[in-house]
């Protein structure tokens, strides 16, 4: 390894380890079985007091893919060192890699590789060597230079048994993902996740006033309580239209331009035209969004959820007149009936034998009046947005690569695939491209 900067993987770091013979640092976030057994192997030869050892015992640094999934790796490095007197250190939350084998001394970037594979290509640098220049502050802050351990700055705790224990129970109950097939989900997903978008309680033909039974002479108590009588403000096709502000795409209003109509057709209109813009129909498995489209469609959004809002601030008072109206004639249609044969938890709420015209308008008004004010305050649109993460089982059943294979054409996904699959070979098979210093 000729080059200052250089690409570094668990190969490279095995053979500078095997290069070791009068001092060894190892520090990184993670460690896999291959490295793992390199220091073994090492701690025969180097002298113990020239080894420091420094991990992040995390069960997140596995699920990440700085280390093994199952954590061998660190059990044997920590078993290999016990035999030495040694002891394996903690860090928490390192994230960057230093190896020190005698005259060479490697800083690295550790692959997390739940987000992508090492690297085995020189051209792709990772770390920078250097040769026969260990620093003084470097040597000192890893215990290895002149004050020894009074100087070192990482890993100042050893790891015991109960914490590797507890790291290892964390991974039984949250196993990490395989890493390849995260990495297809996450490369898949960076183009397509599912949305679930809905607009909820904008229809006004949804609003109702509950009256009780007992209004229209239902005595019987087991009857009354099992019977409902909702009584609609409005029809299937009156949506009030009214005029709001014009909406900028700032989503503010401008108050110079002219007034907008707008009623309930209206939302229906623009939450067709959005979905025909940016929403791809997968059937059985919901609804997609290219995540390039995001930002767009989220724009849409925010214009109609201000046009919404101040649709309901108009629409508030024709509910109250409607409501108003509605009870006066429900009052009118109902005052006979009610006068000859008032319900029974009236009798206690007027004086005379029996009630007066203003009794009646007033019990029934306030029998109802909870629920004239619930309708007053219950018409509340509501627009939400949740989106999710398409899987890797998901893109590999074939219905639904039939249906994005509709979408977008078989060329596109077929591309798509290749170039996973390609690059998954290469990564298997290619490991002769980065020289070892």
């Amino acid at each position: 390894m000729s080059k200052t900067f250089t690409s570094v993987n668990d190969r490279v770091l095995c053979e500078v380890i095997g290069q070791a013979r009068e001092r060894l640092v190892f520090i990184a976030p993670g460690i896999r079985p291959m490295v793992a057994e390199a220091l073994c192997h090492a701690m025969e030869i180097v002298p113990t007091n020239a080894i420091h050892l420094v991990l992040d015992v995390d069960a997140e640094v596995c699920r990440l893919g700085y280390g093994d999934k199952d954590f061998k790796g660190m059990e044997q490095l920590q078993e290999a060192a016990a035999k030495h007197s040694l002891t394996v250190n903690h860090h928490p939350g390192i994230r960057i890699g230093l190896l020190i084998a005698d005259e060479t001394t490697l800083v690295y970037s550790p692959t997390p590789e739940l987000i992508e594979a090492e690297s085995q290509h020189q051209d792709k640098p990772n770390a920078i060597v250097l040769k026969n220049e260990l620093p003084p502050q470097l040597a000192n802050a890893c215990a290895i230079g002149a004050d020894g351990f009074k100087t070192l700055e990482v890993g100042l705790d050893q790891i015991d048994k109960r914490k590797v224990d507890e790291v290892k129970l964390d991974l039984e109950k949250r196993p990490p993902k395989e890493f390849n097939i995260a990495r297809i989900e996450r490369i898949f997903s960076s183009l397509i996740q599912y949305v679930e978008w809905k607009i909820k309680d904008y229809k006004l033909a949804s609003r109702t006033l509950k009256l009780s039974a007992e209004l229209f002479g239902v005595q019987n108590e087991d009857i009354a309580k099992r019977l409902t009588n909702n009584y609609r403000l409005f029809s299937d096709t009156d949506a009030l239209t009214i005029e709001i502000p014009f909406i900028n795409e700032d989503a503010k209003p401008v108050a110079d331009k002219p007034k907008v109509k707008f009623d309930s057709h209206t939302i229906d209109r623009e939450r067709i035209r959005i979905k025909k813009r940016f929403i791809i129909d997968a059937g059985q498995f919901g609804t997609l969004i290219q995540r390039r489209d995001v930002p767009a469609f989220e724009k849409e959004i925010r214009i109609l959820e201000a046009k919404i809002a101040e649709y309901k601030n108009a629409i508030a008072k024709q509910i109250e007149l409607q409501v108003t109206a509605i009870v006066d004639e429900l009052l009118s249609a109902l005052h006979d009936r009610l006068k000859a044969s008032p319900p029974s938890n009236w009798q206690s709420r007027y004086i005379g034998k029996e009630p007066t015209e203003d009794d009646v308008s007033r019990l029934f008004r306030e029998d109802i009046q909870g629920e004239v004010d619930r309708v007053k305050t219950d018409f509340n649109p509501v627009v939400t947005v949740v989106y999710k993460d398409v899987t890797y089982q998901t893109f590999k059943d074939p219905v639904f690569r039939e249906l994005i294979e509709m979408r977008f054409g078989k060329k596109a996904i077929k591309e798509l695939l290749t170039e996973y699959d390609a690059a998954r070979e290469q990564l298997q098979n290619d490991n002769s491209n980065i020289a070892v210093p």
